[in-house]
């Protein structure tokens, strides 16, 4: 069985699984981590503008000249339109997007060949076994110079240490959100979560339908490490996902924000990418996002280049394009998600750059680990099984 055969038959895979093949933890932290704990993490603090208007001028094109059309496959709604728009106006290219729902499904598609695709954008965890089942091309960075923008920490990683075929595209935490006027409870930690749930809150919890993301939850309530595969270990944090799973509502990946909307749910173990319009609606707006005090996961997604793409020069024109850091700015005022572009975090308004949900800052990153994969461990994939075959009771 390959790597990628693998993943889909023991793995559950939604967009927001943990980072893997890392293993690294403790203070080298999530972003150093991603380098192999060989540079240091991006700073979070702010000297942003209030808008991307003060952007530096365009970068030069790649000398080649684009093709007409270029086919993403791609989360929904993972490109600001008005991105969408500006690349049309300048190089006369019709971007054409298909969607997947989790990495399950992107991996499905693909491996079957002949895609059509130009560009992916899957987690980076899962980029390793489509190079090395032929589906990824090495990219040629002379094409790609605003790659000069890109924290040295992003490009230099354990999954792939020259970035020679992917780049990042924004990276984020998995955490918790809840609405504070409903929960006048504080809550900082999985404990409280823990609580919470089967407590006050029975019924009124949702947890994504991640395995690589819920796991750190009991593993990190108990002292380990995100990626502790010890089998009383991880029979500790069975014990704990049997206390929560007739408490929880749902494992729900897609629509969690909709029932915090509804009042149906009042705390998830989520990620932050709800959070702009959770906000942005005054029912919502107590809406918070927090990184617990034991500490979590990150993760990153990553633009890829498929060995096949019709439209190679569009491709280039593309992933040098979306790091210009006015474009790189915008991307995370669009999604609410993390930048690894340095000059963008420039042009970032201070509301976002400042927000811990978005950038966490230096403490929080301490306490953040990336995601060994862990499809192959048969007892993880048996207590998943068991805790989510008894949600809800």
């Amino acid at each position: 069985m390959n790597d990628i055969d693998r993943m889909l038959r023991t793995t559950p895979i939604n967009r927001r699984s943990a980072l893997g093949v890392l293993g690294l933890t403790g203070a080298s932290a999530a972003l150093a981590a991603c380098a192999g704990g060989t540079s240091p993490a991006p700073s979070t603090e702010a000297s942003a503008p209030a808008s991307v208007a003060a952007s530096t001028e365009p970068s030069a094109a790649a000398s080649f000249e684009a093709e007409s059309e270029l086919l993403i496959y791609n989360w929904t709604d993972y490109i600001s339109d008005k991105n969408l728009a500006e690349f049309k106006t300048r190089y006369g290219t019709d971007v054409t997007q298909d969607f997947f729902a989790s990495n399950e499904e992107f991996i499905t598609k693909v491996q079957a060949g002949g895609s059509g695709y130009d560009l992916g954008c899957p987690t980076a965890e899962y980029v390793q076994a489509l190079i090395e089942a032929g589906i990824v091309q090495k990219l040629d960075h002379s094409r790609i110079p605003n790659l000069q923008y890109i924290n040295p920490t992003f490009l230099n990683n354990a999954w792939d240490p020259n970035a020679d075929y992917m780049i990042p595209k924004d990276y984020g935490t998995t955490g918790i959100l809840y609405r504070t006027k409903l929960v006048p409870e504080p809550v900082t930690s999985w404990k409280d979560l823990y609580d919470l749930t089967i407590g006050k809150y029975s019924g009124k919890v949702v947890f994504v339908n991640s395995m690589g993301d819920v796991f750190p939850m009991p593993l990190k309530m108990l002292g380990y490490s995100v990626n502790d595969n010890d089998p009383a270990h991880l029979e500790e944090a069975r014990k704990i996902f049997l206390d929560l799973a007739p408490h929880i509502l749902a494992l729900d990946s897609d629509t969690y924000d909709d029932k915090m909307t509804s009042g149906e749910a009042l705390l998830v173990l989520g990620w932050t990418g709800p959070i702009t319009d959770l906000k942005a609606n005054p029912d919502t707006a107590d809406t918070v996002y927090l990184v617990p005090t034991e500490g979590t996961i990150f993760w990153m997604d990553v633009w890829m280049m498929f060995a096949d793409a019709p439209h190679p020069n569009a491709s280039y024109a593309w992933l040098n394009f979306i790091h210009e850091p006015a474009i790189q700015a915008e991307e995370t005022i669009a999604n609410y998600y993390a930048t690894a572009n340095d000059e963008a975090k420039k042009l970032v308004p201070a509301e976002i750059l400042n927000d811990p949900a978005v950038f966490p800052p230096d403490d929080v990153i301490a306490s953040l680990e990336g995601s060994l994969d862990h499809s192959g461990v048969q007892q993880r994939a048996d207590i998943w099984a068991e805790f989510a075959s008894k949600i809800g009771g």
